[in-house]
């Protein structure tokens, strides 16, 4: 009877299949694709015997996803499990160094089972509207990362060229601004048409700005003549002029341009995630907890899913990897090791964002934050990480029972925002020299220490670099 099967996935092609007794012997081996006929042969071979053998697959992109599906419908008992690719990876390395194929890679995953049974957790289907939540949730991400580098790479390229020009404005990325890097990227040409036109395009192009109009475009024009008569003095070289500024002008625009796409795009993302998000969360409860805003919420719910399939706090938080990792030998144990970082890295991401703020209003976590690195001489990340603990406990107790979370006190006591933000700023405010202080690991006296036992170590000698050499003729 078959015990466990390994299933090797393929991004393109057939896909292998190993299957082990309750031996861990192999009983039988095939390859299948997914289609119709390949999925129903997969089915026949590994349950045709009455057995429910544990499936294990490794995370191969999505390749696994129709399959897994396709089994879980046909059978809603059997188990299916994906592994950690890291942990495949030592045990094929263990099993056999010197090669690597589909078939040993399918074998080995079919092991899994016998050789550290308690990890392996069953797959989790979420509904359609969490999945959809998921995938929404990291493209958002990454659009928001490839913003994030836009502006990065436009601002080096301007402030490099033309420095100065974007401290010029009140917000570098009001329309205006925008409008400016758009089509005035030229002080030549600025100073040459003068500061009543520059004045005139950036009141036409100015939105919602509070600052004085004519204040700012005159800045804004003086640093342009600034940047202009140092061009001036310098145009022996030639390089810089207007054919300069002009092929510098199309370069950010079109990222401008590929900017606000993205921007867009991202905008549309966050309509569609509020609409998944309150269908499938209506009482919006999570919200309530301090720090969890907009862009944290769906991620959390989308993460969490099922409150229940979690035993625990510390399952769901070993679950999101933000537990330290153990080293432990004899009567000696390592401290303050670094997390495991186990689970989705756009959760960790989400408590870290979370935890940040929610510890500037809630008491419990400003608390916590606060004995870390005060009295248990952690470094802001460390502190860091146990308040995402703490937030991904609350996380998962205001899932569970759908309520509105309490801000209380250190007594238990609920609490007012404005009262919770006065205990705050009076007795768990970090001081700065602590900050500093946990800012430097590695200290000048430890550096000493260190060359001091290195210069008292005697280098080796080897007797075959002192034998007599021969002689090249």
């Amino acid at each position: 009877m078959i015990k466990s099967v390994g299933i090797d996935l393929a991004g393109i092609g057939e896909h292998k299949v190993r299957c082990l007794d309750e031996r861990a012997q192999l009983c039988d081996g095939f390859s299948f694709e997914t289609t119709i006929a390949g999925l129903e042969k997969l089915e026949e071979r590994i349950f045709s015997d009455g057995s429910n053998p544990i499936i294990i697959f490794e995370p191969t992109g999505l390749a696994w996803l129709p399959v897994a599906v396709y089994l879980k419908a046909r059978h809603p008992d059997s188990r299916l499990v994906r592994v950690q690719a890291q942990k495949v990876v030592a045990l094929r390395k263990y099993i056999n160094r010197s090669s690597k194929s589909d078939k040993i890679d399918s074998l080995t995953l079919a092991k899994m089972p016998f050789i550290d049974p308690e990890k392996l957790e069953e797959i989790y289907f979420p509904s359609g509207k969490i999945y959809a939540i998921q995938r929404l949730a990291r493209q958002r991400k990454h659009l928001e990362n490839e913003i994030s580098g836009r502006k990065k790479r436009i601002g080096s390229i301007v402030d490099g060229y033309f420095p100065g020009i974007r401290s010029a404005f009140s917000d570098p990325w009001s329309a205006h601004a925008r409008a400016f890097l758009q089509s005035r990227l030229n002080p030549l040409a600025v100073v040459r048409t003068g500061e009543k036109a520059l004045h005139t395009f950036l009141a036409r192009t100015r939105k919602h700005c509070k600052v004085d109009a004519f204040v700012e475009s005159h800045g804004v024009y003086l640093t342009c003549r600034e940047v202009a008569t140092l061009y001036k003095a310098s145009s022996s070289v030639a390089t810089v002029d207007d054919d300069f500024f002009s092929a510098l002008q199309d370069e950010v625009s079109r990222e401008l341009r590929l900017m606000e796409m993205e921007e867009a795009e991202s905008a549309t993302i966050a309509k569609r995630l509020e609409q998944l998000y309150l269908e499938v969360h209506p009482s919006d409860n999570l919200r309530t907890i301090p720090g969890v805003g907009d862009h944290t919420a769906p991620i959390f719910l989308a993460t969490v899913g099922d409150p229940s399939r979690f035993r625990s706090q510390s399952s769901f938080a070993n679950y999101c990897g933000i537990v330290p990792g153990a080293s432990q030998s004899a009567g000696s144990e390592a401290k303050g090791l670094r997390m495991t970082k186990a689970g989705p890295a756009i959760m960790r991401w989400a408590l870290f964002q979370a935890g940040g703020i929610g510890r500037a209003h809630d008491p419990q976590l400003a608390c916590i934050y606060y004995r870390e690195m005060v009295h248990n001489g952690k470094t802001h990340m460390q502190a860091m990480g146990a308040v995402m603990s703490h937030m991904s406990a609350r996380i998962l107790a205001v899932l569970r029972e759908d309520k509105p979370y309490d801000l209380r006190d250190m007594d238990g006591r609920p609490v007012t925002r404005e009262e919770a933000r006065r205990i705050i700023l009076s007795k768990y405010q970090v001081p700065e020299e602590i900050r500093r202080e946990r800012r430097h690991r590695k200290t000048p006296g430890n550096y000493r220490v260190k060359k001091t036992l290195r210069e008292m170590l005697v280098p080796r000698t080897y007797e075959a670099a002192e034998a007599p050499q021969p002689v090249v003729t």
